[in-house]
């Protein structure tokens, strides 16, 4: 579901959020802003990758693991490791599996060393398909980027890293104070 919030809605936000530090004088303004704009932009981009993934019978999240298993050197990954590199449940790490086995663009057999882990490992027409898709999402995302220079999209990456450490940080202090 796109929200399309234009820049003359973001400034109708800023107005709301100044009207409120009338009220509230220790309200951080700033903060709210850029946490409101982050969320947006987040659910602006997945709207648009979903966009271009979906004609081609994949979700985002699948092809997110598709070319997590695209990017390893043998092209293989546990599941429980699926789970970090993608950011994914267990549950939907095995709706996923179940999808793309189904697709013939991964395998899933057990593992050599432990019968009880399972191996999933991209085959030959799911490389293809990532080579083949990939490029093309390149030129939306390069059209969205193009007034920054690479240095400043790496400052910006340095600095939204820096984010999620921190609310790494927060979320963990807010949940051992509850």
């Amino acid at each position: 579901m796109q929200t399309n919030i234009t820049s003359t809605q973001f400034q109708l936000v800023e107005t709301n959020l100044e009207n409120l530090r009338a009220r509230l004088p220790e309200l951080p303004v700033t903060s709210i802003l850029l946490c409101r704009l982050l969320m947006h932009l987040g659910r602006e981009m997945a709207v648009m990758f979903e966009h271009q993934i979906r004609p081609f019978g994949l979700a985002e999240a699948e092809f997110r693991v598709l070319t997590t298993l695209f990017s390893q050197p043998d092209g293989a990954a546990h599941p429980s490791d699926l789970c970090i590199r993608a950011s994914q449940s267990p549950a939907n790490i095995s709706r996923i599996s179940d999808a793309l086995v189904d697709r013939r663009f991964i395998t899933r057999v057990s593992c050599l060393h432990d019968r009880r882990r399972m191996v999933l490992r991209i085959t030959e027409e799911g490389q293809e398909f990532v080579r083949q898709l990939l490029p093309k999402l390149f030129v939306p995302l390069r059209e969205m980027l193009q007034g920054f220079p690479e240095i400043e999209q790496r400052q910006i990456a340095a600095q939204l890293k820096r984010l999620v450490v921190d609310l790494e940080h927060a979320t963990g202090a807010a949940e051992s104070a509850v």
